[in-house]
């Protein structure tokens, strides 16, 4: 990650985008679902900031794929 917002490559709206998402998903009251039902609850939470991790993923530039061998199969 710290790689990815240091990066010259990845565009200033990307990395915008990405810290908002986070910060908004953390901040933000609403959830998908409440989490005093607790395994169900911290599970969305799990899956939501997976989600935002394996966007920037895609967003990082080749070079920092190559690097970190994220397309690697």
């Amino acid at each position: 990650m710290k790689e990815f917002f240091l990066s010259k490559e990845v565009s200033l709206l990307k990395k915008i985008l990405s810290l908002g998402l986070m910060f908004g998903y953390i901040l933000l009251p609403t959830d998908l679902i409440p989490d005093y039902l607790i395994i169900i609850g911290l599970t969305d939470d799990i899956a939501v900031v997976g989600f935002i991790l394996q966007l920037m993923v895609k967003m990082a530039p080749l070079h920092l794929a190559e690097k970190f061998e994220l397309y690697k199969k």
